[in-house]
Order: structure tokens, then C-alpha cells, then sequence
């Protein structure tokens, strides 16, 4: 199966966050057929500092704000994965890990493929990052 590029995109919050808000944010690039979520898990930090982690893919009785949100049944992060992300969050903090596919370049990468080209480098530029060198070139 083609596929096109894939990302990783860890979500820190308080664990108060209202999760209909941000299923209602992933929802939309999902249902427009812009992203595909291949791998999604939930975690968070207790004041005590205990840690819990639910693969929302494969769980059952999920809270009614993430039902209906489509993944796909994968589990590429690895416990190693959900480990480095849970050193990242404070106590009272929740996060969100969300793997999925740029479904939009699919078909790119077939087509540069298909003239004899390869892409060698796929790089994701954070928005704070860009806000800097947009300011930086303004000047």
C-alpha cells in the first residue's frame, strides 16, 4: 500500500482540557480526508506524579468526546515511545500522542516516485519556529 508521509504530534494540556474540543480539532482533517490518525494514545500525570496511558484505537468505553474519532487499528508507538512523552509531562498535565498520515501527499510521492525522483528528506518546521524566521526575515 502507498502511503505518504507519516508524523508525530504530541499534545501537552491540563488535564481539565475539555477532550470533546480537541477530538472536535483532529476530527475535522480527518473527516476532509486531509489526515489519516494511525496510532493515537492518551496519557496523564496525576499530581502524585502516576502515569496512565490509554490506546484510545483499541480501548473500550471510551469517554463519549473521542468516540466516533476514526483511527486506525496500528500500534506503532512503542512503549518506549509512550515513555519518552510521559518524562515530558508535569504532574497534573495530560498529552495526547497522535501518529497519522499526510494523506494529501500520497499521491505526490507516488508521482515524483513515478518520474524516477525519491523524496530524501521530509521535514516539519514547528509553528513557533516559523514565527521566528518570518520575524527574523521582516526586518
Amino acid at each position: 500500500m502507498e502511503r505518504g508521509p507519516v508524523e508525530i504530534l504530541f499534545l501537552s494540556m491540563a488535564e481539565d482540557v475539555e477532550l470533546g474540543d480537541l477530538a472536535a480539532v483532529l476530527r475535522q482533517p480527518v473527516e476532509s480526508g486531509v489526515i489519516r490518525i494511525i496510532d493515537c494514545v492518551l496519557m496523564a500525570k496525576d499530581t502524585g506524579g502516576s502515569f496512565r496511558a490509554l490506546d484510545l484505537e483499541e480501548a473500550e468505553g471510551l469517554p463519549a468526546e473521542l468516540s466516533g474519532l476514526q483511527i486506525d487499528a496500528n500500534d506503532l508507538l512503542s512503549d518506549a515511545d509512550i515513555e519518552t512523552f510521559a518524562t515530558a509531562l508535569e504532574p497534573g498535565q495530560a498529552g495526547l500522542a497522535v501518529v497519522y498520515e499526510q494523506v494529501w501527499a500520497r499521491e505526490a510521492v507516488g508521482r515524483i516516485r513515478g518520474v524516477g525522483a525519491e523524496v530524501e528528506l521530509f521535514l516539519r518546521v514547528p509553528p513557533e519556529d516559523v514565527d521566528v524566521a518570518f520575524a527574523s526575515a521582516a526586518r
